[in-house]
């Protein structure tokens, strides 16, 4: 009996250092525990931290982000524009290099004509003079012709009486002709009837 006790506070002594000894090494994990939740709750602390100033930061930068879309819309805006006058700018200047050819064109057909004319004009001129020499000789020829032609008109008028008398008489022949014509022909019609 005494040797069962015995075993048995053997057995108990032997549980009950098991036991301390558990309780300690549960002991020693338990704060090991707690210090790796403790290192963890920091952790997520910081990274919660973190997190919220990079929010913050992400807000900021959106914020700039749509600031310069609207920039970049607006610039696109002004080059679209400005791509706009250019063009106008290049057609107007098309038009007035245009123009400034045709013009230049036109000034050096005038130019050409000019000269043309020119040259025109000095002979036309020496013509003109020439004509001019020209008519001071008929001017004179006409002048001795009216002289001429009073002179016949004086000497026609004294014979216009024998010419006018000549004249009904040759009337006076070509009718009594016409007649004789006609007899004639009445004559050859009735001849080839019969």
């Amino acid at each position: 009996m005494s040797k069962a006790n015995s075993e048995v506070a053997q057995w108990r002594t032997k549980y009950e250092t098991d036991a301390i000894q558990r309780t300690e090494e549960l002991e020693e994990a338990k704060k090991k525990l707690a210090q790796r939740l403790q290192d963890a709750e920091e952790t997520i602390e910081a990274t919660n931290s973190k997190c919220a100033s990079l929010e913050k930061t992400k807000q900021r930068l959106q914020g700039e982000v749509e600031d310069l879309m609207i920039d970049v819309e607006r610039a696109n805006a002004l080059a679209a524009n400005l791509d706009k006058k250019q063009r106008n700018f290049d057609k107007v200047l098309a038009e007035w290099k245009q123009k400034y050819e045709e013009g230049q064109a036109e000034l050096e057909g005038a130019q050409k004509e000019s000269r043309s004319m020119s040259t025109e004009l000095f002979k036309m001129k020496n013509s003109y003079e020439e004509a001019l020499d020209h008519l001071e000789t008929l001017k004179r020829e006409n002048k001795n012709l009216q002289q001429e032609i009073s002179d016949l008109t004086e000497q026609i008028g004294e014979s216009g009486k024998s010419i006018h008398e000549l004249e009904k008489a040759k009337k006076t022949v070509e009718t009594e002709k016409t007649e004789i014509q006609t007899a004639l022909e009445e004559a050859e019609v009735q001849t080839i009837a019969v």
